[in-house]
């Protein structure tokens, strides 16, 4: 033990209470003493300070060593208190013992009499700083299980001996009514045997800790759908299963939700893919054959703008509906190799392309492809036909930006929404799939001014293969 030990010693010779605290602070230098001769001294003391420890006499003016413990037990109940008197007795000992002594010790009269006090209060110091400890470490775990936002649940024999506050109120039960209830009893009837058995193999040890999804009945008889993660434990010596309780039923009504919102978003790209791309489509053979009867013209050109417009913004709609932020696995992937193979598969008329990146990037291969695209082809939009894109390393991502006018402040905050361009005949969805994609990595991108005026992105947190 490092810690000091403040004792206060309380006696109605001073001389001896003198000779008691040289003996005690010269055995170990973690004594620290201070006496007093009667017992309402002492009383006042203790008031006043921290003391770890009281030794008292028996026998003093006023009233007794028992007299003063008692006094001492109303208030410090726990405080280490040692009787240490030369009036020695089964009947005083005894007496001390009903009245809460922590140890009593007679008085000798030789030196080694303070070698068995010295120890005799740091064993004594010792266990009440760990009881305290011990309780406040209680406290603590009660106050968390009390106060838990989640269920949590004690099973043992088949049945529930234990729940905190929350869990009864999820089930619309008082605390008391559960205790003793068969845990099956408050399962969906079709959910009985699969938690009958998950109870089974966490009670017998089979598995360490289960976690899993059911439905539970209320006492008003509502179903709920929770989330339960148990394991086993010991509890007052004997095997059981401690559990905590969750209530999911909005999230699973969110799910299903967003499961019928995709089925909406997939019939949507199925109308766009097919009713939109088949005249559009017939459209586009028609002017082919104007072309090869009436030659070129001005109108046919436009028109033939105007079809690959519907046929990007299509594409990207598509892109969106079908797979928004949905990445597929992550592998190392050659950001410049695919930085290459997107020059290959847009219009890039007279532009050009510098990359410098040597790391290989974790990325969906596919996915990445789809946002360097869009960042060339916008990049080329509005740009212009000779724009240059440079590709390059940052500490923790990369770049793409270009030579070109640059995009101003005040339209970059609306820049990635949906429709949105700065152009007259661009789609406004280019920008979209390429936050959609990053962020599905879980990639942070901004825009910013590029080196030579024109235009930047730049992706953040992006992971490198080593």
């Amino acid at each position: 033990m490092d810690e000091p030990i403040r004792v206060l010693h309380v006696d109605d010779d001073p001389e001896f209470t003198e000779v008691t605290s040289a003996f005690l602070e010269r055995q170990d230098g973690q004594f620290s003493v201070e006496s007093v001769t009667t017992p309402d001294e002492g009383l006042a003391r203790l008031a006043g300070d921290g003391f770890d420890c009281v030794v008292s006499d028996y026998e003093m003016p006023g009233r007794t060593g028992i007299e003063f413990l008692q006094t001492v037990r109303e208030e410090y109940p726990d405080l280490p208190f040692l009787l240490f008197t030369g009036k020695g007795s089964e009947e005083i000992a005894s007496e001390a013992i009903s009245a809460g002594v922590t140890d009593y010790l007679q008085k000798k009269g030789t030196p080694e009499q303070y070698t068995v006090l010295a120890n005799r209060i740091e064993n004594a110091v010792d266990r009440y700083r760990t009881e305290r400890e011990l309780d406040a470490t209680r406290m603590r775990y009660q106050q968390v299980v009390e106060q838990n936002l989640a269920g949590i649940y004690i099973t043992q024999h088949g049945e529930i001996v234990f729940v905190n506050p929350k869990l009864a109120e999820i089930f619309g039960y008082e605390r008391k009514e559960l205790i003793g209830m068969s845990p099956l009893d408050v399962i969906a009837p079709e959910e009985r045997d699969r938690v009958r058995e998950n109870l089974r193999q966490r009670f017998e040890g089979e598995v360490r800790d289960l976690q899993y999804q059911t439905v539970v009945l209320t006492k008003d008889g509502e179903r709920i759908d929770v989330e339960l993660h148990g394991a086993r434990i010991e509890y007052e010596g004997e095997p059981a299963v401690i559990g905590t309780l969750i209530d999911i039923t909005d999230r699973k009504r969110h799910e299903r939700q967003l499961e019928r919102q995709n089925e909406r978003l997939e019939q949507f790209a199925s109308v766009v893919s097919h009713d939109l791309r088949n005249p559009l489509n017939v459209v586009k053979t028609r002017l082919e054959l104007a072309r090869a009867e009436c030659g070129d013209c001005e109108h046919f050109e436009l028109m033939a703008r105007g079809i690959d417009r519907m046929e990007t913004l299509i594409e990207n709609l598509l892109a969106l509906a079908r797979e928004g932020d949905q990445v597929g696995r992550q592998e190392p992937v050659d950001i410049a190799a695919v930085v290459e193979d997107c020059w290959l598969n847009v219009e890039t008329a007279d532009a050009g392309i510098e990359v410098d990146v040597e790391r290989r990037g974790m990325a969906d291969p596919s996915r990445l492809q789809q946002l360097l695209e869009n960042l060339v082809r916008n990049a080329v939009e509005h740009g212009g036909s000779d724009v240059t894109i440079t590709v390059g390393e940052r500490a923790d991502g990369f770049y793409l930006e270009d030579d070109g006018p640059g995009i101003p402040p005040e339209d970059r905050e609306n820049l990635f929404d949906p429709g949105y361009s700065t152009v007259e005949d661009g789609v406004g969805f280019g920008l979209t799939i390429v936050e959609t994609v990053a962020e599905g990595h879980g990639w942070d991108v901004r825009v910013t001014d590029g080196t030579t005026g024109g235009t930047r992105f730049e992706f953040a947190d992006v992971e490198f293969a080593p």
